[in-house]
């Protein structure tokens, strides 16, 4: 192998555990000081700088990996940080304190703040134009970069914590008991606006004129959407004091506070989620770059830094449906699981044979709800499945499975029998065999018999096994009467609809006996004796197999004249005297037909004639 392909692979080698090695979530810079830590401020992925208390500065060039510490040449607590560039930015902090650095904070040089008060927070618009206040309601402002401060009248004298400006002209400022202040003129003349709390607010930020946010303690999270005229109180879910914020957009937003606290939400506020900071320091700021890259400081020299939107890898998803072990299940069914977010996940679903999942039959990613329609083909018929689910979101992959769930699949659906015998409106004996069409996917039938068409008044209703006949048994079934009758199918998983509904008629046959007591060994009809006849003749026929059995006398129209033998019989030699005498002189055909329960079908018709 060439060395040139030996240092390509190597590089990707590396460059691999490099990309995966990242921690995920929130982890821990070492920051080089226990001082208490106030606010952060990025010019870029790279540059940062982290102000706290005795005039602690500490200073980053690779995005945090080392910090290391500048000198203020003060020993005041600095409160706020801000930077318009890698190079230039101000420092905010006790007895009217502004430094400000032209070279990326290596040195810094007092300004003439004209205020002797504790300054908490400092914002610039350009080069030119910025912000502060402090204080017992001091606000202070520049339009040459701090050379020179100017100090207006907020219309309030409790402390102010935070200011933040949307344009040029509207700026807003929040303090101790839930105080809010708004100017419309650059800071020139303000006027308190209601924000309907007494908490103490720590940040506010407007994106535009009417948009923005305050926080502060008790978990107070507020939300305007007109200026500040009216607040919507957001469910931060937490009674915690919450100390800043960092807002990207209109839907992204970071909040840190007490303890380690850290809420997000995505969509606006309507949703704040915990995420895990790993720590349990109080944290004051947080600033981040864009949706993924941010840093949190806070008390004890505490750093935090994430590079995936505060977020780690997925969670457990835990399996909800089919129950463990469902039987009869579909084959097109439908899994469900619980949802794993934030951030929204999508799925990887695996269904296999086996419980170690070493015969996979399905598997499939990217699945975005939490619920997957098996589709047609996939699975098979009565097998016994396991199934599992994974999450990812835009971190990776979590690091397990769910749980492991199994079902087992339907059987196939059954028919709807076909009746075969006895016939519709057929007359049968008291005893008769109800036969129906076999279905290969059923193991039983349900079989009903009424005296009534709603089948309200039954007299029979019984499950039969495999077989697809049944005798009724004696004693059930009345002579002359008619009953109803109608079957479905079934299986383990599975029942068809009910057949259509036949009926029959109960008789006492006269005329009809057997011959012999012995078996025929075909079907047969002979010739009627006498032939002609005046009035009676004998017709007999052979039964080989135990049949139902239907004896029609037609004229020469084809219009039936009698219907003397329409039932179930017994394998047998029969003879059936017919009486003519109500019949006119004429040609007449006699025909048989008979089904057994093989299915075999004899029909066989014969000339008589009728002389008077």
């Amino acid at each position: 192998m060439k060395k040139s392909t030996i240092y390509i692979l190597l590089f990707v080698i590396l460059a691999s555990v490099k990309i995966y090695s990242q921690p995920y979530g929130w982890f821990m810079q070492t920051s080089g000081t226990v001082n208490n830590l106030t606010s952060v401020y990025f010019a870029n992925a790279n540059t940062g700088l982290v102000v706290g208390q005795l005039g602690t500065i500490i200073k980053t060039t690779n995005g945090g990996t080392n910090w290391n510490a500048q000198s203020s040449g003060v020993n005041n607590h600095l409160f706020g940080v801000f930077f318009i560039n890698a190079s230039t930015g101000w420092i905010v902090g006790d007895v009217g304190l502004i430094l400000k650095s032209t070279d990326g904070g290596a040195t810094w040089a007092a300004q003439n703040s004209t205020s002797n008060v504790q300054l908490t927070s400092v914002s610039f618009r350009d080069a030119n134009t910025g912000y502060v206040v402090g204080w017992y309601g001091n606000f202070l402002r520049t339009t040459n970069g701090g050379t020179s401060w100017t100090k207006y009248q907020t219309a309030i004298s409790t402390n102010l914590n935070c200011v933040s400006f949307a344009d040029a002209n509207t700026g807003f400022a929040v303090g101790q008991f839930g105080k809010l202040v708004r100017t419309s003129n650059g800071g020139v003349n303000w006027a308190e606006i209601q924000t309907g709390t007494a908490a103490l607010l720590e940040y506010v930020t407007f994106m535009d004129p009417v948009t923005g946010i305050i926080i502060g303690e008790n978990g107070v999270i507020r939300k305007t959407s007109n200026g500040g005229i009216n607040w919507i109180n957001q469910t931060s879910g937490t009674s915690s004091w919450l100390n800043g914020m960092s807002i990207q957009n209109s839907n992204f937003s970071v909040i840190v506070g007490e303890d380690g606290l850290i809420r997000k939400t995505t969509d606006g506020g309507s949703n704040w989620y915990s995420q895990v900071s790993n720590t349990a320091n109080w944290l004051r700021k947080t600033n981040f770059l864009d949706t993924n890259i941010g840093w949190a400081v806070g008390d004890n020299g505490t750093i935090i830094k994430t590079t995936t939107g505060g977020w780690l890898l997925p969670g457990t998803a835990n399996l909800t449906g089919p129950n463990n072990g469902q039987t009869c299940f579909s084959v097109t069914g439908t899994l469900d699981w619980s949802d794993v977010f934030p951030p929204i996940c999508n799925y990887r679903l695996q269904i296999a044979t086996d419980q170690n999942f070493t015969t996979i039959v399905h598997d499939v990613s990217g699945i975005n709800v939490s619920q997957y329609a098996i589709p047609a083909n996939a699975l098979n018929y009565n097998i016994q499945y396991y199934w599992r689910v994974r999450a990812r979101n835009f971190v990776g992959e979590g690091l397990s499975w769910s749980s492991v769930r199994n079902f087992r699949t339907t059987l196939p659906l059954t028919a709807i029998p076909g009746l075969i015998v006895p016939l519709n409106n057929s007359s049968t004996t008291v005893t008769p065999l109800l036969c129906w069409d076999s279905i290969s996917t059923a193991a039983a039938y349900r079989v009903r018999v009424s005296t009534d068409t709603s089948f309200q008044n039954m007299v029979m209703d019984t499950v039969i096994n495999l077989v697809r006949a049944v005798t009724v048994r004696s004693g059930v079934l009345q002579v002359n009467t008619r009953y109803y009758w109608k079957v479905y199918s079934a299986n383990a998983c599975n029942t068809s609809a009910y057949s259509v509904r036949w009926s029959f008629i109960t008789d006492q046959l006269t005329g009809l006996i057997q011959t012999t007591s012995g078996i025929p060994k075909e079907f047969k009809l002979y010739n009627n004796y006498p032939n002609p006849f005046n009035p009676t003749t004998n017709i007999s026929f052979d039964i080989p197999k135990e049949s139902n059995v239907k004896l029609t006398i037609f004229n020469l129209l084809g219009e039936e004249v009698s219907v003397p033998v329409n039932r179930k019989m017994e394998a047998g030699k029969y003879s059936y005297l017919w009486n003519a005498s109500n019949i006119s002189s004429g040609l007449y055909i006699y025909r048989i037909e008979a089904i057994n329960i093989s299915g075999e079908h004899f029909v066989k018709n014969v000339k008589m004639v009728l002389i008077k």
